[in-house]
């Protein structure tokens, strides 16, 4: 990635991913920048690029420990405004 701008930075990144068939989405979390979420196995990526040029990337690893279905009632009890 040679260019400052931060879309063409983004436009290069997502080529990038696109040819090593890499799956990502752009996305908005934040008010100064887009993100790119990026899956491969075992592993979740957030790279945020910013409107100042700047790269900010998050790398998520799986622990490992894969659980049935009684997980998902846990993870909405910790994760859901549900009443």
């Amino acid at each position: 990635m040679e260019s400052n701008d931060p879309m063409q930075m983004l436009l290069d990144l997502s080529s990038r991913m696109h040819a090593a068939n890499i799956h990502h989405e752009v996305t908005k979390y934040r008010d100064d920048g887009v993100s790119i979420i990026a899956t491969v196995p075992g592993e979740r990526w957030e790279i945020d690029i910013l409107g100042d040029g700047q790269i900010v990337v998050e790398v998520f690893k799986a622990q490992g420990d894969c659980r049935g279905k009684e997980a998902l009632d846990e993870l909405f009890a910790r994760h859901s405004e549900e009443t």
